[in-house]
């Protein structure tokens, strides 16, 4: 019975190494070598990435805002929200009460977190809506720093 199943992992993972293989070893074999026609060498457009047709411009090292950071965290938390009701949608008749009271409690604990980032500001996106600053203490003085340092060093 073990055997079997060692064996079935082992096709298993012959069969995802091959894929492997497939996936990297063809595109290089069936895909047009611009290397080796010297009239296409000279071509601007060989070495650019395509871009829907659109000329790049500028540095591909742009970093985008941080809303764009919150909106991947937003779908991330309600995704896995999601699927762990389906899960509870799927178990309701063994779950009863008690998991309608569970699921209520984690929705409320969702909605609770949602109406915290709205009431502190963290949807407002608009230029003028900005956090009240967090005061930081102040930085230590060079003697300060030198003794915090020499206690870590000894």
């Amino acid at each position: 019975m073990v055997d079997d199943a060692i064996w079935q992992i082992c096709l298993y993972g012959l069969c995802v190494g091959v894929v492997i293989a497939v996936m990297l070893g063809l595109p290089p074999l069936l895909g047009e070598r611009h290397w080796k026609k010297p009239e296409r060498r000279s071509e601007s457009a060989t070495g650019i990435p395509y871009e829907c047709g659109i000329r790049p411009t500028g540095s591909a090292q742009v970093r985008p805002p941080v809303q764009y950071y919150l909106i991947a965290m937003f779908f991330v938390i309600f995704d896995v929200e999601a699927a762990y009701l389906y899960a509870w949608a799927v178990a309701v008749p063994e779950t009863g009460w008690l998991g309608f009271i569970e699921v209520t409690i984690f929705v409320t604990i969702l909605l609770a977190s949602l109406a915290y980032l709205w009431l502190t500001g963290a949807l407002d996106w608009h230029a003028q809506s900005h956090r009240l600053r967090v005061r930081h203490r102040q930085t230590p003085s060079l003697q300060e720093s030198k003794e915090f340092y020499d206690d870590r060093v000894a």
